[in-house]
C-alpha cells in the first residue's frame, strides 16, 4: 500500500460559478489533472490518495469577490465530496477554509466534515497580512480541536515576501516553505499551541525549513530574552520541542533533507506526499528516495501509508 498525502484538484463544480472557468491559470481544474494524476498513480504503485487545493480560496476570493468567504469555502467542498465519491476506496477528499472567518469558518469545518464526510481541510498559513496567531483565527482553531479535524498546512499563492522572490520560481523553492517556517514559529511564540493543545497539522515541504532552522529558534529564543526580544515572552520550554507534535510530508527532493525531516519529526510523523499535480515531476524518484534511506520495515511502512491512514482516519483496509 502506498498513500499520497499530497495531490491537488480542483472540483470542476467548484470553477462553473466563476466567470472564467476555462482559465489556464488554474492549473489543477480536474479536466486538466484528474485522468493523468490517476494514470500516474497506476504507474507508480501509489494505491491511494489524499486530495485538496492549495490556492481555491485565493482564486474564489478574486472570481467571487461578492461571496462570503464561508461561501466560496462550501462551494469547493460540495464540489471535492462529489469528486471523491466517485473513487470511493481510491480518493479521499479535504475541503478548504478561510482560518481567519470567524464563526462562519468554524460552522463549514463542521459542515464539511460531519455532513459531508470529508477527511480534513487545507488551510494556508497567512491571508498576506496575517498568520495563524492572529486574533481572528480562535473560533476556527477552537473548533478543529473539538471537531478532532486534521489541518494540512499549505502555503499561500499571495505570498508576505518580496516582490523579487518570484524571479526563478524562488516563490515556490524558498518563499512557500519559509512561509510555512513562519507560521508555525509565530504559533509557538504566541502560545498557540498552548491554547490549543489538540490540534493535528499537517506541513506541505517537510515542514519548510523547520528542521533546519529548528536550534535557530532555540538560540535566539535562549539569547535575545528579555533585552533583544520584541513581543510576548511566554513559553517555559524551547521552541523546538513543538515540532515533536507535528507531521509533515516527504516533498523534498532530497535525501538528504528527507533524513533531517524524519529526524526532526520523528517516522511516525513523515507521510509520504509529492504535490502532484501540479508538480509534475516522476514519482519513481521520491518512492526510490525514501526507500534508498535503509529505515527499518516497520518506519517505511509507516511513512508509506500507516501514519497517513492514522492521521487522516481513513478506511483503507
Amino acid at each position: 500500500m502506498l498513500i499520497d498525502c499530497h495531490a491537488h484538484v480542483v472540483p470542476a463544480s467548484a470553477l462553473r460559478r466563476f466567470p472564467d472557468p476555462t482559465s489556464p491559470r488554474y492549473v489543477t481544474a480536474e479536466p486538466l489533472v484528474l485522468g493523468r494524476l490517476l494514470e500516474t498513480h497506476d504507474r507508480s504503485g501509489i494505491t491511494h490518495a489524499v486530495v485538496s487545493d492549495s490556492f481555491f480560496m485565493e482564486s474564489a476570493r478574486d472570481a467571487l469577490p461578492q461571496w462570503s468567504s464561508s461561501d466560496r469555502a462550501g462551494l469547493f467542498n460540495d464540489g471535492m465530496a462529489e469528486l471523491v465519491g466517485r473513487y470511493p476506496g481510491r480518493l479521499f477528499g479535504l475541503g478548504c477554509i478561510d482560518p481567519f472567518g470567524g464563526e462562519a469558518s468554524a460552522r463549514e469545518l463542521e459542515r464539511l466534515t460531519r455532513e459531508l464526510g470529508l477527511f480534513g481541510v487545507l488551510i494556508n498559513p497567512s491571508d498576506g497580512a496575517r498568520y495563524l496567531d492572529a486574533p481572528e483565527t480562535e473560533p476556527f482553531l477552537a473548533a478543529a480541536v473539538a471537531l478532532d479535524v486534521p489541518l494540512f498546512l499549505h502555503p499561500s499563492r499571495d505570498l508576505p515576501a518580496p516582490e523579487d522572490s518570484r524571479e526563478f520560481a524562488m516563490n515556490v523553492s524558498l518563499a512557500r516553505p519559509h512561509q510555512t517556517a513562519t507560521c508555525i514559529a509565530r504559533l509557538i511564540y504566541s502560545a498557540t499551541f498552548d491554547r490549543h493543545p489538540g490540534l493535528r497539522l499537517l506541513l506541505a515541504h517537510g515542514g519548510g525549513t523547520l528542521p533546519y532552522l529548528a536550534g535557530r529558534l532555540d538560540g535566539t529564543w535562549q539569547a535575545y530574552r528579555p533585552g533583544r526580544w520584541e513581543g510576548p515572552d511566554l513559553l517555559t520550554r524551547p521552541p523546538s520541542s513543538y515540532l515533536d507534535g507535528l507531521c509533515c510530508d516527504t516533498n523534498l527532493w532530497s535525501a538528504p533533507a528527507l533524513r533531517l525531516c524524519i529526524e526532526t519529526f520523528g517516522a511516525e510523523h513523515v507521510l509520504f506526499g509529492n504535490d502532484c499535480p501540479p508538480v509534475w515531476a516522476p514519482l519513481d524518484a521520491p518512492i526510490e528516495t525514501l526507500n534508498s534511506l535503509g529505515l527499518p520495515d516497520a518506519d517505511l511502512d509507516a511513512i508509506r501509508w500507516g501514519n497517513a491512514a492514522r492521521f487522516f482516519d481513513l478506511p483503507t483496509r
